[in-house]
């Protein structure tokens, strides 16, 4: 027996059909299914049932709901949302149970999952393939193929293949559902150039002219290159002062389009001279002024904008009446540009502006407002300035129908040729309008306590128009983030009759307030849904705010793995719900960098008299790799490895003859990083494994290590961090005294450290590689014990704070300064007795309290105290007997540097370096400071800025017998602090 069956498309007609007066037996067909029970309902992809996760929310129908044509509607309509879907076919069918079993059929749209090219391409594969993604993505849209094999074709004829043919054909694939886009190409022949001619005059031989362009009989015809390439010559003609050169490019292709004849027609046009008569100006403006040599061209537009500039100039020196006048002249075989120049008389100001008709504000509060100097040259746009000052202060003060006028009286001068002036302006104050009664009306949703403080103007207050668009836009703007996006708000002024009062009242129209219906989500292929829905300030039942749309699109941007993030609202026809559509673009999984570069710095070398420490200029050639993979398992998790090595001057301090001579790999660090975000709440975890080798200035040093990081972002400036790290360093090429060497690390030459350390930071620059403003603080605190693993003991803090702000009324002059104070003390320990070469010898435990020498802190170098060699800074317990320095557990950092702008992306520094290094926290003594200036030079390049620094320092010292050199240069990147 057949089971009865009806589509609901058709069911929805057949509804329209009922109200419209259709036949009963559609009457009764329709009545069968509307209003009986839904038992079950399917969710179909291409009649195979659907795993897709959230697709069963979408439907507005619930098991036990009666059905109903709206319900089936609404659910056709979050379904389309997804745009996922060419087709949705809905069936009814009669249930066991007498009720209705609803089937949704879904006919994906098949997105491109990879593309493919076939034939005689004639092309590299790549070359094509990066055509098609950087005009139309990874995954075009089957509704853009045809465009594709447009542009595809395009191509190959810009590349000298007329004849090629593009077909695309997309092949469907189901289970996934994805389309292999394949392009069958047949390039056929690449025309090449065959009679080539010249009209026109290209001032060199015709031959040499069409060599430089690549016009060449027998080169192959591409004509954008040939077009760039003319465009290039002209350029140099116009350089040359031939303004006016033009050329274009004439292609005949032959009929089996293998060969195309070319005719180049280029004019250079007259060479042109440019002139000033009349009155001078200063030759170092003129460049300036009229820009013809660096545009390039003598149109008129650039003419009357350089007729005004020099006129503009003239009346900023005072000369009120200049006039500039430009003509062409055809002279032989050029063409002259003649600006005549008529500066007139300078004209000087003879004394005070006079102001008249002031009452509510007094002369001498708006003298200051005009710019015009009694004795100075007269400016008009100084008085035009005063004037617009002064109305603006009146407005403030509640005058809105005062009314400002000036003029300019001109005086017999003392002198002929001169110039005098005596500026006055009129007052016309009008009555002073003070605010009465502030209201809102019309706010239904939002109660006026909650709208009251976004009111700029208060009663009482001068009635001031743009303080009551600043509120409007206020009320309006906090309507908007509520999700009433329609909303209008009109201020209403009820004005007195003698103008001294206004009543002010903000008329609301709210509208409808959008709420989230479902929150639909697309594009995320490899991406958990959870991980956007965490990220979205909107959920399902909430109002639709525009400020939580815009935050929403700034944290899903943030995390890292979508090129593109977009929002958009889908509309249930009148209802005030929508679909709150999230469509992203994934970027790619794995990322890989690579790089290098050249490091100059100052070390200590033991090549002076008995192995005396000798400060030398050494350059490291150093270079970096990069692979990382992120949104592991479709959560944002990420793991990544960088590797970095550098080439140094060999290290061997026991012979001065070969250390610091060759090069050898005696630095590199290798750190692999797993990290989870929103790990058990709103923390994130970083996991990091380090292998690395180093060189400081008194030893080298070998360290194997794992940190375990979480962090909290307490608030957008604000974040705390929590660390445990274990480490195991070695030292060895150490240049440390008798006594330094019987420390710590003689005694226990493998370090085992083990501890925890806390942080937190507040960062409110505007930008972390170049900031021009704002602050960055942070303290952090670390404790290290043997009880925890480690072999040593110890505390440590560190406290910093940099400083940035821009000078007012300058150019981007920048003012920063540093301040770091970090303090340390190890645990008491006994350990036995050891010989120089770290062997036991009889005697009792030694008492020992240092940390270890890479936990010490050092001073002195690029990032520290400029003017001194790397970590040479010192006190002279903390510098060892051979003039190489120990490090201290105490240290001191104050740095200032002013940034200014120099030259495009070049910049320069002033800087002023202060601190010390101390053996003890009881040895802290701020009158021990040492301290050095110099300057700098920085170059703003895509990667940050690279600086040069010279500095100089302020107190030099003997070190073994000898003076300390007077500078220090440093080169690095990235700014100092």
């Amino acid at each position: 027996m057949l089971e009865p069956m009806l589509n609901l498309r058709q069911l929805l007609l057949l509804a329209v059909m009922v109200v419209m007066a259709a036949p009963a037996a559609a009457q009764s067909i329709a009545a069968k299914y509307v209003g009986r029970p839904v038992e079950e309902i399917r969710l179909l992809v291409e009649d195979a049932p659907s795993a897709q996760p959230g697709l069963l929310d979408l439907i507005e129908l619930r098991t036990g709901d009666p059905l109903s044509i709206a319900g089936v509607r609404e659910s056709i309509g979050h379904l389309f949302s997804l745009g996922r879907y060419q087709d949705i076919q809905v069936e009814a069918v009669d249930a066991p149970g007498g009720g209705v079993r609803l089937t949704f059929n879904l006919i994906p749209l098949h997105d491109i999952e990879r593309i493919e090219f076939q034939g005689t391409l004639g092309l590299p594969e790549r070359q094509l393939r990066n055509v098609v993604v950087e005009r139309y993505g990874n995954s075009p849209s089957i509704g853009r193929v045809d465009a594709a094999a447009r542009t595809l074709q395009q191509f190959y004829a810009d590349q000298g293949f007329h004849r090629a043919r593009v077909e695309a054909r997309p092949d469907i694939l189901h289970d996934p559902d994805r389309t292999v886009l394949t392009f069958i190409i047949d390039a056929g022949p690449r025309a090449i150039l065959g009679r080539t001619e010249v009209t026109g005059d290209p001032l060199i031989p015709p031959q040499e002219f069409l060599r430089r362009i690549g016009a060449t009989t027998g080169a192959v015809f591409a004509r954008p290159r040939l077009q760039e390439k003319l465009e290039e010559y002209i350029r140099k003609l116009r350089g040359r002062r031939f303004f006016e050169a033009q050329g274009s490019l004439r292609a005949l292709e032959a009929e089996d389009g293998r060969t195309i004849d070319l005719t180049v027609d280029i004019n250079p046009g007259p060479p042109v001279t440019i002139r000033f008569e009349g009155d001078p100006i200063p030759p170092d403006k003129l460049k300036e002024l009229v820009p013809i040599e660096q545009e390039g061209t003598v149109d008129e537009d650039l003419l009357e904008d350089s007729e005004s500039r020099l006129e503009n100039f003239l009346r900023q020196e005072g000369y009120w009446k200049a006039d500039v006048q430009v003509r062409r002249e055809q002279q032989r075989e050029e063409l002259a540009i003649i600006f005549h120049v008529n500066r007139g008389r300078q004209y000087r100001v003879a004394g005070p502006t006079e102001l008249s008709g002031m009452q509510a504000i007094s002369i001498t509060e708006l003298t200051p407002l005009i710019p015009i100097k009694t004795g100075g040259v007269f400016v008009e746009s100084g008085l035009s300035a005063g004037v617009s000052a002064i109305l603006h202060l009146y407005r403030t003060r509640g005058f809105a129908s005062a009314e400002i006028k000036s003029a300019v009286n001109e005086i017999d001068p003392p002198r002929p040729g001169e110039g005098l002036v005596r500026p006055a302006i009129v007052i016309v104050e009008g009555p002073r309008s003070l605010v009465g009664e502030v209201g809102v009306s019309g706010n239904a949703a939002i109660a006026f306590e909650e709208l009251s403080p976004l009111i700029r103007i208060a009663p009482g207050e001068p009635y001031y128009e743009p303080k009551v668009l600043e509120s409007r836009d206020a009320l309006a703007l906090e309507y908007v983030n509520r999700g009433f996006a329609s909303v209008v708000v009109t201020p209403v002024p009820r004005v007195s009759e003698d103008r001294s009062r206004v009543d002010l009242v903000f008329n609301i129209q709210e509208g409808p307030q959008t709420i989230v219906d479902h929150i639909l989500i697309v594009g995320n292929v490899k991406t958990d849904s959870d991980v956007i829905l965490r990220e979205l300030q909107f959920r399902p039942g909430q109002p639709l705010g525009l400020q939580d749309q815009f935050e929403s699109r700034r944290r899903l941007s943030a995390l890292g793995l979508f090129r593109r993030v977009r929002i958009t609202e889908v509309p249930h026809g009148s209802s005030n719900e929508r679909d709150v559509l999230i469509t992203v673009e994934e970027a790619p999984a794995t990322s890989v960098g690579y790089g290098g570069g050249l490091e100059a710095t100052q070390r200590l070398r033991s090549t002076g008299p008995g192995g005396a420490a000798e400060e030398h200029l050494e350059f490291a050639p150093r270079g970096f790799f990069d692979i990382g993979r992120r949104n592991l398992f479709g959560a944002n998790r990420s793991v990544s490895l960088y590797t970095r090595v550098s080439l140094r001057p060999r290290s061997v301090p026991d012979n001065p003859e070969l250390d610091g001579t060759g090069l050898e790999l005696s630095e590199y660090r290798v750190v692999g990083t797993y990290r989870q975000p929103r790990w058990f709440g709103a923390n994130d975890m970083t996991v990091t494994a380090i292998l690395e080798e180093g060189e400081r200035t008194t030893f080298s040093f070998a360290r194997r290590g794992v940190n375990f990081d979480v962090v909290r972002r307490l608030s957008a400036s604000l974040r705390a961090s929590a660390r445990y790290s274990f480490s195991n360093t070695r030292t060895f090429n150490e240049r440390l005294s008798e006594e330094d060497e019987a420390a710590i690390e003689k005694a226990f030459p493998r370090v085992r450290l083990s501890g925890f350390s806390g942080a937190i930071a507040r960062d409110t620059r505007d930008d972390v590689l170049d900031p021009t403003r704002g602050w960055f603080l942070s303290g952090e605190g670390s404790v290290a014990a043997r009880a925890l693993g480690g072999q040593v003991g110890f505390m440590k803090t560190y406290l910093q704070a940099f400083g940035f702000r821009q000078i007012p009324s300058t150019e981007r002059v920048v003012f920063a300064t540093r301040a770091a104070v970090g303090l340390a003390d190890g645990f008491e320990r006994f350990v036995d007795p050891t010989d120089a070469d770290g062997n036991p010898i009889p005697g009792p435990p030694v008492s020992i309290e240092d940390l270890p020498q890479s936990e010490r802190f050092f001073a002195g170098g690029d990032s520290t105290i400029r003017g001194f060699s790397l970590d040479t800074v010192g006190t002279p317990e903390t510098i060892g007997a051979n003039g190489y320095p120990t490090g201290g557990n105490a240290v001191l950092l104050l740095n200032g540097e002013l940034r200014f702008p120099v030259w495009k992306e070049f910049g320069g520094v002033l800087f002023v370096d202060g601190g010390n290094v101390f053996r003890r926290v009881t040895e802290f003594d701020v009158t021990e400071l040492r301290g050095s200036v110099g300057f700098g030079v920085r170059y703003r390049s895509p990667f940050g800025p690279i600086r040069v620094d010279l500095g100089f320092k302020l107190d030099r010292r003997l070190r073994r017998g000898e003076l300390e050199p007077r500078t220090a240069l440093h080169f690095s990147l990235g700014q100092a602090f």
